[in-house]
């Protein structure tokens, strides 16, 4: 029997699944998606699961596909992955082993947004043009994130304020539109909030490409990279304090005044800015391991959320 590795199909079917890297898109787009559906789940709606199965797929496809193919593309084109000493960072690897070069990436790019449109326009038939925003939400973040001219990741604050948080936020709230038809507040307060918690853990996935991401070209200029200039490598992970100190308190607010269920973030962002306060930025092996505890925290807290929401239905 060939070994996957000398068999092409199998080599690229494996290269798909490494590109799609299941542990970030389970942490900001599923289990955000899961907020949206505890929601819907309590306040008795009766789901169709079709349509939160192809929520799921989209999710997956855009985020898995089509943005991490063109970030794997550009990235690599700019020099900042084929420098950068990340274990999690650095993009997925499939281009510096061959599985697929940068045009290979780019079509695999195109051909996912392809498949992202046929399933939005399932959506449009299924539920009617209020799905339009979500949609392309969804499709701008994949794309601008990266792509040139934008290239917005390449940019300090407005990559994970115009592409990374919009679509977050977007998958609990349009998981929720998509089953139930309407937006509550407390939906969207818990969307922001894990969009909030998303681009801590994104600030900080980007702590060990400071150094290649500075040195490529041209320059990805990420917040943290940006603080690295302005203050010290050493305290570009104050960046990521920040941004789960803004989910600490906006839980609060959204749990005193909107659902108390969103009170749970208050832990989950306390051991986040904790974990981040204590991260050593010139350690690579520290960022790792840090950065899956980061992991199970932010997905922790939406699934809490949600299985509390499911315990006080009726």
């Amino acid at each position: 029997m060939l070994e996957v590795s000398q068999n092409p199909t199998l080599r690229k079917v494996k290269g798909l699944y490494r590109l799609i890297r299941v542990a970030p898109v389970m942490t900001w787009g599923i289990s955000s998606s899961l907020l949206g559906l505890g929601f819907a789940l309590a306040g008795n709606q009766p789901i169709r699961w079709v349509d939160y199965g192809l929520v799921l797929l989209f999710i997956t496809v855009t985020h898995g596909v089509v943005s991490h193919a063109f970030n794997d593309h550009h990235d690599w084109l700019s020099g900042t992955d084929r420098d950068s000493p990340g274990i999690l960072s650095g993009g997925s690897g499939i281009v510096a082993d061959g599985t697929f070069d940068t045009d290979g990436l780019s079509m695999v790019g195109k051909n996912a947004i392809m498949l992202t449109i046929v399933i939005g326009t399932l959506f449009w038939w299924r539920i009617g043009w209020g799905v339009i925003p979500f949609l392309a939400i969804a499709i701008w973040s994949a794309t601008a994130y990266t792509c040139p001219p934008l290239r917005l990741s390449y940019r300090p604050l407005v990559g994970e304020w115009l592409c990374a948080f919009p679509a977050v936020a977007a998958c609990a709230v349009g998981t929720f539109y998509v089953l139930t038809g309407t937006i509550q507040p407390a939906v969207l307060a818990a969307g922001a909030i894990h969009g909030l918690l998303a681009i801590g853990l994104l600030m900080h996935h980007h702590l060990s490409d400071i150094p290649a991401d500075l040195r490529a070209q041209p320059p990805k200029m990420t917040t943290v990279a940006a603080a690295g200039c302005m203050l010290s490598i050493k305290q570009s992970h104050l960046v990521g304090v920040v941004y789960f100190t803004l989910a600490l308190l906006t839980g609060v607010a959204a749990g005193l005044y909107l659902h108390p269920v969103l009170l749970i973030t208050v832990p989950f962002a306390l051991a986040c800015a904790w974990l981040e306060l204590g991260t050593n930025p010139l350690n690579v092996d520290d960022i790792t391991h840090k950065e899956y505890l980061l992991y199970w925290l932010v997905f922790g807290d939406a699934a809490v959320k949600t299985a509390w929401l499911l315990l006080g239905r009726g």
